[in-house]
């Protein structure tokens, strides 16, 4: 009899170890998108998107490697299904075609989206759908659903570039009119650079986005367990916590981007 119940666990303990040794490692993609997501001088993904969908995947206890691509290669491998995850995406910046595809958990935080022109551009006080004639910097790649309808009927010129920080320089240099860029990671950038906030005004609002993970849609039955430990890190206050952490003050004074809740 021991020797049975001695085989008979030698044989669990084996299938314990094969299992955790072939457990699924997803792939969790994202791009360069200061403060949500990039990458420090030690090559570390981290920033607030990463930081908080790391720690949610933990605590549902689902392995995934983070890593980073320019957007178009991001969405490319999505659509390929090469990446398991888009750890910081929104619904509001897919397409019917992608909505009807991907499954989206609850969204962890809110992030709001304007133009920004030069200092005193009388395109500060025009609405984006009345808007003609302009030069708009964007990043290649991102949607823009209140102003791809301007750009089809060429009411609107879309000049693109593959990194954020380009765009600043772009508008400072005249090349565009305006630039399209959230609203923290506007702050975020000025003050990184060192540049004068009173060189810049705001303009038209683009998106007031909820920000969630998009997963390929054979991972619906993982939602269940990342949507409870996002609804727990926003109770606890651990997502204000991480966010906090990597804004100014200035940022945070409007609350341009908040936890849900907030």
């Amino acid at each position: 009899m021991f020797l049975r119940n001695l085989c008979h666990g030698i044989l669990l303990t084996a299938l314990v170890l094969t299992n955790a040794a072939h457990a699924e490692v997803y792939q969790a993609g994202g791009t360069q998108w200061r403060p949500f997501s990039y990458e420090d001088k030690q090559g570390n993904l981290r920033g607030i998107s990463t930081d908080i969908v790391r720690r949610v995947l933990q605590q549902a206890n689902i392995e995934a490697q983070f890593v980073s691509y320019p957007v178009n290669r991001l969405q490319a491998m999505l659509g390929r299904n090469e990446l398991d995850m888009n750890y910081a995406d929104s619904v509001q910046w897919n397409s019917p075609e992608e909505l009807q595809h991907f499954v989206f958990s609850e969204p962890y935080l809110r992030v709001k989206e304007h133009l920004y022109v030069l200092k005193g551009s009388p395109a500060a006080k025009v609405p984006v759908d009345k808007l003609r004639g302009l030069t708009i910097g964007t990043v290649r790649g991102y949607t823009y659903l209140t102003m791809d309808p301007s750009f089809a009927d060429k009411h609107l010129v879309e000049l693109e570039t593959s990194e954020d920080p380009a765009l600043l320089k772009l508008l400072l240099a005249r090349r565009v009119d305006a630039i399209a860029m959230v609203d923290d990671l506007f702050d975020y950038l000025v003050a990184e650079q060192g540049m004068d906030p009173n060189l810049f005004e705001r303009g038209a609002s683009l998106s007031d986005s909820a920000i969630s993970i998009k997963l390929q849609p054979e991972l619906v039955t993982l939602l269940p367990g990342i949507n409870k430990a996002i609804q727990a890190m926003i109770k606890s206050g651990e997502v204000a916590r991480i966010r906090t952490s990597y804004l100014s003050s200035h940022a945070t004074d409007g609350c341009h981007s908040e936890a849900v809740t907030c």
